[in-house]
């Protein structure tokens, strides 16, 4: 009988993680097997750090404006995608094991070990090699110690005569400031999910407001410059929120190809306002579109999950390509950007990343049958 049983929650566990899968990812279960669930999500990641790195090519080489997509540049809009795309499997992930210690076990250990090898190598080893100062004065400066913010989640951009000349910018790694951002989005998730529990989706809502606010009212003060750009990225992480409390009849193709058409429409129509609708359409798109699985596209993952090695460093690897190489023209630059930003994410990936997931805290929760929310599988 124990046997019996272990084998239908077996199928019934694979039949679930094959049709409503939602992260690409290792799933460890109670009885020790292991699902990977099928879908489009790991490409879509892939391509939305593919993006960043694709724009920040222009603007940090000066090669021309960075190409715009339905009016949002380039490397804006993979940011965008990133947050729609976390809300929504930050909030699946808390409806299937809504236990506040276990989650942020595993937020933390999906941020901060690939974090620390970023910023700790940047530190000790990049900063003194590129550094314009001696190594012996490099490290007397107080910038130095100050960049280990980042470790905190507190945005530090430069470092002591690094990339301060022949370079558009002095920022070592501008793509640090947005973790701060997503940590605060995982403890929003923590709190609705305590104090709201079943009504998850009015708080969504209500952080989605309260994020638009900053997005559109101008602050005169200096101290409150973040506002604006944390405001724009957490409306994008609450509307993917809202969606994973969308049923599934409601995430379809064919209203996806209508969404698409509108946005296009009022982008043409009114420029101005194409972040606005862009607010709305991206996120149902990139989650129409991931909880698909599409053949090849689904295995994009099968060399291992590349995509947050590929923001974390693509931006540093930019710099020192600009800074050993001079301005390259922009298909060699690219080239060389792309190849070795990979190369470190796919050792991030297995040598980091990898192992520090393999502590992950999870839990098998099941839903009534029938609930269109029913997932097996606990993304991220």
């Amino acid at each position: 009988m124990r046997v019996d049983r272990q084998e239908s929650f077996l199928g019934r566990a694979i039949l679930a993680a094959i049709l409503d899968g939602e992260a690409g990812r290792l799933v460890r279960r109670s009885w020790g097997a292991v699902i990977r669930p099928t879908n489009n999500l790991d490409a879509l990641r892939l391509l939305s750090a593919l993006a960043v790195i694709v724009g920040h090519s222009f603007t940090l080489t000066g090669l021309g404006a960075a190409p715009r997509v339905l009016g949002i540049p380039i490397h804006s809009l993979g940011l965008y995608a990133f947050f729609a795309i976390s809300g929504y499997l930050i909030a699946t992930s808390w409806a299937h094991n809504p236990a506040l210690v276990p989650f942020l076990v595993n937020r933390t250990l999906r941020i901060f070990p690939a974090l620390v090898i970023v910023v700790m190598v940047t530190v000790v080893l990049i900063g003194p090699v590129v550094s314009s100062l001696a190594p012996a004065q490099y490290f007397r400066d107080e910038m130095v110690y100050q960049y280990l913010l980042n470790l905190v989640l507190t945005a530090q951009y430069e470092l002591p005569g690094v990339f301060d000349a022949g370079h558009r910018s002095t920022a070592v790694n501008g793509v640090l400031w947005t973790l701060g951002l997503e940590f605060v989005c995982y403890l929003v998730v923590a709190v609705i999910g305590l104090l709201l529990r079943t009504r998850s989706s009015w708080g969504y809502l209500v952080f989605g407001l309260i994020a638009l606010t900053f997005a559109l009212v101008p602050v005169a003060s200096p101290a409150l410059a973040w506002a604006g750009p944390a405001g724009t990225t957490w409306v994008f992480f609450a509307v993917g929120a809202l969606l994973s409390r969308a049923p599934a009849r409601s995430l379809n193709l064919r209203l996806a190809i209508g969404v698409v058409t509108l946005w296009v429409a009022i982008t043409l129509l009114a420029p101005t306002v194409s972040l606005a609708a862009a607010w709305l359409a991206l996120p149902y798109v990139l989650v129409v579109a991931g909880r698909a699985s599409t053949p090849g596209v689904r295995r994009a993952a099968r060399f291992g999950d590349l995509s947050y090695g590929l923001y974390l460093w693509g931006f540093l690897v930019q710099q020192l390509v600009i800074d050993w190489f001079g301005i390259l023209p922009w298909s060699m630059n690219i080239a060389i950007v792309t190849a070795t930003t990979a190369a470190i994410a796919a050792l991030s990936w297995h040598l980091v990343e990898k192992r520090a997931l393999s502590h992950k805290i999870h839990r098998v929760t099941t839903r009534p049958p029938g609930d269109p929310r029913t997932v097996s599988a606990v993304p991220v």
